[in-house]
């Protein structure tokens, strides 16, 4: 499954547009930003089962030159399920990495906008939520949940914060910067402020775009890092408003799970400084960096694609 669309016309469209692929699993409707699925499989047949990995990890299927992780997301939930009923497999791109989750059946592609989604904080508060983010209605009778599929998969993978963190090795002197932080996924949140914090910079955090631009307006930052996918408000509708703003050229990151050419050619569009695949921490410390101290972005690559 391949959806494309050019930066322009993306853009004419609504940068805050959410694409939602509706899904089940034991009788429950989720659902995923379409931009994060690679692929889906019609049939879950020539999985390789794998000795001790994590119990809801089916095992590896090779799919077009790919071996990919499966997962069996009901099992991972702690939801019922029935074995020998699950058809469809999802093949997401996080982190530069597909996995597949088993589901049940795939419903639909639903439109939306970034503020309709009912961010999970204000139906659960106070509730233990751990992987959902928010709720979309597509009608008054269909609640789609959607899931924070990052933190879903840190959790599978702990190594890959462990591994991001031990490559650090950047030594840029960020001591008394401000640093903005838009991020929903609490796990990628936490992550980015410690890392920062433990750098010497002044972080403010935000769990929207929304709270974003309220804060941008408060801090006055000196750079902000914002992910893509965002309640109320996306990361690429936010750059939009500081690049409208009467501090136009604070430098912008586009950090997001999101790292094909479709998503870099709409940051470059908006003219954000540079775009940076999620966990590529050391990479994302030294852009910070130069971005801040007025050098040049040392990855020639980065420069080619959103100079």
């Amino acid at each position: 499954m391949s959806i494309t669309m050019d930066a322009e016309s993306y853009l004419k469209s609504g940068s805050n547009e959410l694409r939602v692929l509706e899904y089940d699993t034991s009788g429950i409707s989720f659902g995923i930003n379409i931009l994060k699925v690679n692929r889906i499989i019609a049939t879950a047949e020539g999985i390789l089962q794998m000795p001790e990995s994590h119990p809801a990890v089916t095992g590896v299927l090779r799919d077009r030159g790919d071996l990919i992780p499966i997962v069996n997301l009901a099992s991972f939930l702690g939801l019922d399920y029935e074995e020998g009923k699950i058809e469809k497999i999802i093949v997401t791109e996080f982190f530069g990495k597909l996995t597949g989750f088993q589901v049940d059946h795939i419903n639909w592609i639903h439109h939306f906008r970034w503020e309709d989604l009912i961010d999970a904080q204000q139906v659960f508060s106070g509730i233990d939520h751990n992987y959902l983010l928010g709720i979309v209605k597509p009608t008054e009778d269909n609640l789609i949940q959607m899931l924070d599929y990052e933190t879903l998969l840190l959790e599978l993978n702990p190594n890959l914060e462990e591994i991001s963190s031990h490559k650090r090795t950047s030594t840029v002197d960020l001591k008394n910067k401000k640093i903005l932080i838009a991020e929903d996924s609490p796990a990628v949140r936490a992550m980015l402020i410690n890392e920062f914090t433990e750098l010497g910079l002044e972080v403010h955090a935000a769990g929207d775009g929304v709270k974003g631009w309220e804060l941008f307006q408060q801090v006055k930052p000196d750079l902000v890092i914002s992910d893509v996918e965002m309640p109320q408000m996306d990361g690429l509708a936010l750059t939009l408003k500081i690049r409208q703003s009467d501090r136009p050229d604070t430098p912008v990151i586009v950090y997001s799970s999101i790292g094909d050419a479709g998503m870099k050619d709409r940051a470059k569009y908006l003219k954000a400084d540079a775009h940076i695949t999620k966990l590529e921490l050391d990479k994302l410390i030294k852009t910070v960096g130069s971005l801040i101290n007025g050098d040049p972005i040392e990855d020639s690559e980065e420069l080619e694609t959103i100079s």
